[in-house]
């Protein structure tokens, strides 16, 4: 195969290890590592938080341009108005980010898209200025927070309708999940190829147990459901006598925004370091992994991957899924026949009775399971032979 090298635009910053950051922030850098050797560039419009080139990860940051600040910030005031004009907002970052393109050695754009449908446009954009083709790596339903949002019919079918345009015109398209493939394969018309998240654990701490269940990440509506049944569990086993309590790693401010008052035995404060949360995960009895029930938010919940169980299967002791059959992490776990699933409260009280009570330790099974299914050189093999680069 000819040595061909990738140009990566991203919203999401590749996050050094030790910055507290979620989503693809953190877990599209193991994926960018996994061909560092043929990324030319990576362009980043940091429409989430801002990163300053000491905070990117070691082995990218060399490697990346950020856009300047005046820019960004003007970029994240029209977005938080769009009224003012999607229409800037999606045709700035693009147009300032295009001559970088334009003169890289690379072949081809590789576009990272979350949860937000501008981010595919963007990214199209980008590769039609500089003169390349395209492909996508797609972890989210990015229609459904439009709805939830409250956005107009008309506004969705328009960007659904661009979106669809520019995903077509794709050289190749990756999607998280089978079931995000399908999804795309249905109503867009592309056939995506599964490019599972990756991870590179580092070595497994064996601190002593504490009373103590932690989830990691986001508090927003896709787990404020499960985490609240978790606060009434608790708070019903702690009536009993035990000491049992909650950790989470959102600021307080933030927790109590999505989920309303925070019991006593909740603490709710970022963790400052990868070795740190790592040391945290590893003292847990078990880590939590919900989704919501909410059958408006079931595209979701049966497509998009929660890259917190990466980190979960890495570090936890035991893992508790709890969710409907359709949910992504539901099938992930019970295809790969790994401890626990739960789908109802009383399920979920009784398993974590029985954590006080045993205090399981499957750590072995998750991390064999994540050396097999998330190596960055399964990821890696995926990646170089769809975008047809040296292995």
């Amino acid at each position: 195969m000819k040595d061909k090298r990738v140009f990566v635009y991203t919203e999401a910053a590749p996050a050094h290890q030790d910055v507290v950051v979620y989503g693809l922030n953190r877990a599209g850098v193991p994926i960018m590592r996994a061909i560092s050797d043929h990324i030319a560039h990576i362009a980043i419009f940091p429409i989430g938080p801002w990163l300053e080139k000491q905070n990117l990860d070691l082995e990218l940051a060399d490697r990346c341009s950020i856009l300047p600040r005046p820019a960004t910030l003007l970029c994240k005031a029209l977005n938080r108005y769009p009224r003012l004009g999607h229409g800037l907002l999606n045709a700035l970052p693009p147009l300032l980010l295009a001559p970088s393109a334009r003169k890289s050695d690379a072949d081809i754009v590789f576009i990272f898209v979350g949860a937000d449908v501008n981010q595919i446009i963007r990214g199209e954009r980008l590769a039609r200025l500089a003169g390349k083709p395209y492909a996508y790596y797609l972890v989210d339903d990015f229609i459904l927070p439009m709805r939830n949002a409250g956005a107009s019919k008309s506004t969705m079918q328009r960007a659904a309708k661009q979106a669809g345009e520019a995903l077509r015109g794709a050289s190749h398209v990756f999607a998280i999940t089978d079931g995000l493939g399908e999804h795309l394969r249905e109503y867009y018309g592309v056939s995506p190829t599964t490019l599972s998240l990756a991870f590179e654990p580092g070595p497994r701490p064996t601190p002593g147990v504490k009373n103590q269940i932690i989830f990691v990440g986001g508090t927003n509506f896709l787990y404020a459901e499960g985490l609240q049944d978790l606060f009434k569990t608790v708070g019903r086993i702690r009536a009993t006598g035990s000491d049992l309590t909650v950790r989470l790693t959102v600021p307080a401010h933030i927790a109590v925004n999505d989920l309303g008052e925070l019991p006593p035995f909740v603490i709710s404060e970022p963790i400052k370091t990868a070795d740190g949360l790592a040391h945290e995960i590893a003292a847990s009895l078990f880590s939590f992994l919900p989704y919501s029930f909410d059958q408006r938010i079931k595209p979701m919940v049966s497509t998009s991957f929660p890259s917190k169980s990466i980190e979960y299967l890495a570090y936890a002791r035991s893992i508790v899924v709890y969710g409907p059959d359709y949910g992504v992490a539901t099938q992930y776990f019970q295809k790969a026949n790994l401890p626990f699933v739960v789908s109802s409260v009383t399920e979920l009280e009784e398993t974590t009775k029985a954590h006080l009570t045993l205090q399981p330790d499957y750590s072995a099974r998750y991390l064999q399971y994540l050396a097999v299914a998330h190596s960055l050189a399964s990821v890696r093999k995926t990646i170089c032979s769809n975008l047809s680069l040296e292995a």
